[in-house]
């Protein structure tokens, strides 16, 4: 029995134990088929639908207006001879500072700093603070800083566009690639974009920045420069000398200017000390909008967590990194992207109709190939009780459900 059981299979070839397919089903209907199947999910693939926002003006808008602020700062850049680093800033910004000066306050990630220069954050910043429930002529409180010179000019760009009535407090020092020249620093490039009546608004105090928020560590050379770039562009130094002290001012100045008005949202720009708690802040609460906190989570004592206590919604604008893979903006680019290359303008999706089509045909297909007998007998009955008595051509059977290939 076994020698013979060894003689059956060795008869056999590949290809009868390999393939099969449906008698009467041809080859031609076969590679119909197939093909019939991938051109539909190539096309479901391939020709998506785009989906926009309802109001994409204002995203758009602000885009463009913080583009023109890139350029601004550019050209005042190389108008005062100040070169840019070919090795750090691929794209010829003048956004990105050197690794280390006199003004630095700490590391920085040079890889999110060069995907910060992007004209579509601001785009970004517009969609939150819609999210926020911003809206036109609303009061904003701003907490901007000198690391991130790019995604300030994106908070500026955004509430000028929705002409907002923003108080905003800085922070001058700068980490590695930020605004860390001590000759053009970030409350130099807002008076410049200010004068260039980009915007309306300017910066309504600041404080040195860095550790603590009054450049803790930091030698007394450093702390100078910061107050002589402050005094050169008209901004008034906060005067505590404690981080808790220096948050109490803060907020007492934003209390101050909005009367009998209420802020609609706190942007946080940055990781300041006293602006959002530092990296234990920016922790806590990831870039985006926060409108609540849970009751069992301590927060750091800073201005975001007291606007949160007022129920004034937090802006995190942070780590540009991970807005842009969220919103599919190019990481670290060499060449300067174009306005409206980003999925807060609209994004592709699949067709549902085109998918449910395609989807329909190939089960069809592989109902036709797997069991003939079950799809097509239906329909040559339907034919045969459609056609006139006496029709000369008969209904022919049906084939055999399966044969092997050989």
């Amino acid at each position: 029995m076994n020698e013979h059981n060894q003689n059956s299979e060795a008869s056999k070839t590949p290809f009868q134990v390999m393939y099969w397919r449906p008698k009467r089903l041809s080859r031609a209907g076969l590679w119909a088929g197939m093909i019939v199947s991938l051109s539909g999910m190539a096309l479901v693939q391939f020709w998506p639908a785009k989906v926009s926002p309802e109001h994409r003006e204002p995203l758009i808008a602000a885009a463009s207006k913080a583009e023109s602020a890139l350029k601004v700062i550019s050209d005042v850049h190389q108008q005062q001879g100040l070169p840019a680093v070919a090795k750090l800033d691929p794209q010829r910004s003048h956004l990105i500072g050197p690794s280390m000066t006199l003004v630095t306050s700490k590391l920085g990630s040079l890889e999110s700093k060069q995907t910060s220069i992007n004209p579509n954050f601001a785009a970004v910043v517009v969609k939150w603070f819609e999210e926020a429930g911003v809206k036109p002529g609303d009061r904003v409180a701003i907490g901007a800083s000198g690391s991130w010179p790019a995604l300030n000019i994106a908070v500026y760009a955004a509430a000028e566009t929705l002409q907002l009535k923003p108080t905003i407090i800085l922070s001058a020092a700068s980490s590695q690639y930020g605004a860390n020249r001590p000759e053009m620093m970030w409350v130099d490039m807002e008076k410049h974009l200010h004068d260039a009546n980009l915007i309306s608004f300017r910066a309504k105090a600041g404080t040195y920045g860095g550790l603590y928020d009054r450049a803790s560590g930091m030698p007394e050379q450093t702390r100078q420069l910061l107050a002589d770039a402050m005094e050169r562009n008209g901004v008034p130094m906060l005067s505590s000398t404690g981080l808790r002290d220096l948050i109490d001012e803060r907020m007492a100045l934003y209390e101050s200017e909005i009367q009998s008005d209420s802020y609609a949202a706190y942007v946080n720009i940055g990781g300041g000390s006293a602006s959002i708690g530092g990296t234990e802040g920016n922790e806590r609460w990831a870039p985006g909008v926060h409108t609540d906190v849970a009751d069992d989570q301590p927060l750091p004592n800073c201005v975001a967590a007291r606007m949160l206590a007022k129920n004034v919604p937090v802006i995190n604008v942070v780590d540009a990194k991970s807005i842009a893979e969220q919103y599919a903006m190019p990481i670290a680019p060499a060449v300067h992207p174009a306005v409206g290359e980003c999925d807060v303008f609209g994004r592709a999706v699949y067709r549902r109709s085109l998918a449910g089509v395609v989807m329909g045909l190939t089960w069809l297909m592989m109902a036709i190939t797997v069991a003939p007998g079950l799809v097509l007998h239906p329909l040559r009955s339907w034919q045969a009780w459609r056609k006139p008595a006496g029709d000369p051509c008969e209904t022919s059977s049906m084939p055999k459900h399966v044969e092997l290939m050989i």
